[in-house]
């Protein structure tokens, strides 16, 4: 016993996974290693540093790295792939009717009845008999509705009365019993355990498309922080030209050819555009950490850690104008290559077979029972033990039989119900996968129209932007003459700067309508 009892521990937790919490502090020190094994040795940080450190933890990151750190680390899609486990789970749980099932048995029987009558010199009064049976069983239960149980033991019979005192035999027994109408076949008894892996291969595709949708969300999330960035750069380069404004300003009211209104509307023109500057720190800082939370969360508990900490997000990956030009995709090629990968068409027409499973399992369930059970029993016999043992292998003391059970449920209620959802949820599930066709056929549709308009828009706010540069160039150049009054000069300032950020804002609606079409085409997360 104290060999076994090691054993079963052993098996125990060979059988059962735990799961080890992590604390957000080693969480984040592990995320922060991961993350630094891709900076150049200058940009390297430990997190034994953080504590006394004031400047920020800088980051550069191209898309590429984002998407792969997001990949492994990304909660989404974490939590899709414990639902894919616990699918695989409930497979192993769906074919436990085909279980090979082995038990041992004990029992014992005292049987005691009063003596009315009684040879000479018959002193009991009553006849007590004592029956222990012990043995082992096996029941196998097969995939067309059979099922074979074998029992092997021995049989000791304890007597008072004085012809036969003691017996010990052995005793053997097999039970086939079949199905023969309702529950017969395969479907009845592997239906469960396929719609159970068709739910592990939808549970698997759904991992697959979350990978393309958070691959797309973190992709999106990257290039709202390059937007945030190059709308930061911009500003701060209105700061320069408006200060490079107000001291020209200032320099022609010293020279008396310029007026005390011109230096008052250029001060307001520059703190104007710090409040803008102060604005778009804030939204980098705001798409930092929503790209880092999509990223890496653990990174996020830095801020619960260390007082001063902060991140920034260098983006290596920008924007490419040279691809503009060969933005030309087919709608009809599209919406081909994306119905033949995004994986939630191969979960629509897996829903569609498990739905016909179940109609097929409900129309097994309104059929009558018609069961047939054979046994087969052998005993042994004889004076002793040896000779009760030889007489059981020589098969003298046999039973055997059969019987045939019929039923037929009266209203059948609970079948005829379960056949009736099936066939609803069948349907259902024929809808839901033309919806999600439909859907598909929309999403691509919807993301090549954008990519057309985004390069179309693109192209207008570049030229837009070359005629406003000018403009104020020539603006400036008549101020320096005496020719155009500071206002404007900032009026033509301003343009140019709304100018920029449109194409700013173009060429990344140009970035997004691309990861739209690789996301509808389901090439996102690959």
């Amino acid at each position: 016993m104290r060999r076994v009892f090691p054993l079963v521990l052993l098996l125990a937790a060979a059988c059962h996974t735990s799961i080890k919490p992590i604390e957000p502090s080693e969480a984040f020190r592990r995320s922060l290693d991961e993350v630094m094994q891709r900076q150049p040795n200058a940009l390297k940080v430990k997190a034994d540093d953080l504590e006394r450190r004031r400047e920020p933890v800088i980051l550069r990151l191209s898309l590429e790295d984002c998407v792969e750190l997001a990949m492994a680390h990304n909660r989404a899609l974490l939590f899709e792939r414990l639902n894919a486990e616990a699918a695989a789970a409930r497979v192993v749980g769906a074919r436990a009717n085909l279980d090979f099932r082995v038990g041992a048995r004990l029992s014992y029987n005292r049987e005691e009845s009063q003596i009315d009558s009684r040879f000479f010199g018959d002193t009991r009064d009553k006849e007590i008999t004592e029956v222990t049976s012990y043995g082992i069983n096996a029941n196998m239960p097969f995939a067309t509705g059979t099922s074979v149980e074998v029992d092997l033991g021995f049989v000791r019979r304890d007597t008072n009365n004085p012809f036969t005192t003691f017996e010990f035999f052995p005793a053997g027994t097999v039970t086939v019993r079949q199905h023969l109408l309702n529950g017969v076949g395969l479907t009845p008894n592997l239906g469960d355990s396929w719609v159970a892996e068709g739910e592990q291969a939808i549970a698997n595709w759904q991992v697959e498309s979350a990978r393309n949708e958070q691959a797309f969300n973190v992709a999106m999330a990257y290039w709202s922080l390059v937007e945030a960035r190059q709308e930061l750069g911009v500003f701060e380069y209105q700061e320069e030209l408006a200060q490079a404004a107000l001291d020209l300003a200032r320099s022609r009211l010293e020279a008396e050819i310029g007026t005390r209104l011109d230096v008052l509307a250029q001060e307001a023109n520059l703190k104007a555009t710090q409040v803008r500057i102060i604005q778009a720190n804030a939204l980098v800082e705001q798409r930092t950490d929503e790209l880092l939370y999509a990223v890496h969360p653990d990174m996020i508990h830095g801020y619960a850690l260390f007082e001063n900490f902060r991140v920034m997000i260098d983006p290596i990956t920008l924007t490419d104008p040279s691809r503009s030009a060969g933005d030309q995709p087919g709608l009809m090629s599209e919406v081909k290559a994306a119905l033949r990968r995004r994986p939630e068409i191969r979960q629509a027409a897996k829903r569609i077979e498990n739905a016909g499973i179940r109609v097929e399992m409900g129309e097994y369930g309104l059929l009558p029972s018609l069961d047939l059970s054979g046994t087969f029993g052998n005993e042994g016999s004889g004076v002793d033990f040896e000779e009760s043992f030889e007489n059981f292998f020589e098969f003298k003391n046999l039973n055997y039989g059969f019987s045939l059970n019929f039923s037929v449920p009266i209203q059948n209620s609970a079948a005829r119900s379960a056949l009736t959802q099936a066939e609803i949820n069948k349907r259902s599930a024929i809808l839901a996968a033309r919806d999600t066709e439909t859907g598909i056929i929309l999403e691509v549709a919807s993301a090549v129209r954008a990519i057309n308009t985004a390069r179309r828009a693109l192209d207008a706010a570049e030229e837009a932007f070359r005629l406003q540069r000018e403009t104020h160039d020539a603006e400036v150049q008549r101020q320096n003459a005496g020719l155009a009054t500071s206002f404007e000069v900032k009026q033509a300032l301003n343009e140019r700067i709304s100018a920029e950020l449109q194409v700013v804002k173009a060429r990344i609606s140009l970035e997004r309508a691309r990861l739209q079409l690789t996301k509808a085409t389901g090439e996102m997360g690959r």
